[in-house]
């Protein structure tokens, strides 16, 4: 069973692949993305490589320059991890309280 820590790592993984997909599938840029989010070119590159785990403010600018809202991000984001592994979690957090 996956722990906590590596089911949040699992959902960061899948954040970041659905940023670099978003920004890909428009043909934007990284500096483009840095531009319009406010955001350093380098971060944005830090964070789509899994180097950096995004803020909620951040990954909130990055949506937006996207033309995404932040619950769309974390909607296709959940959508990636397999139900199995949610009903595992859900099922531990449960059992823990």
């Amino acid at each position: 069973m996956p722990t906590n820590l590596q089911f949040a790592s699992d959902l960061s993984d899948a954040l970041r692949h659905v940023l670099r997909e978003a920004r890909e599938s428009q043909v934007l840029s990284l500096g483009e993305v840095a531009t319009r989010s406010g955001l350093n070119r380098q971060a944005i590159t830090f964070i789509e490589k899994g180097d950096r785990r995004p803020s909620t403010e951040t990954l909130s600018r990055l949506a937006m320059a996207l033309g995404m809202k932040p619950s769309e991000v974390w909607a296709k984001a959940e959508a990636r991890m397999p139900p199995k592994q949610w009903k595992q979690m859900l099922t531990q957090a449960v059992d823990s309280d």
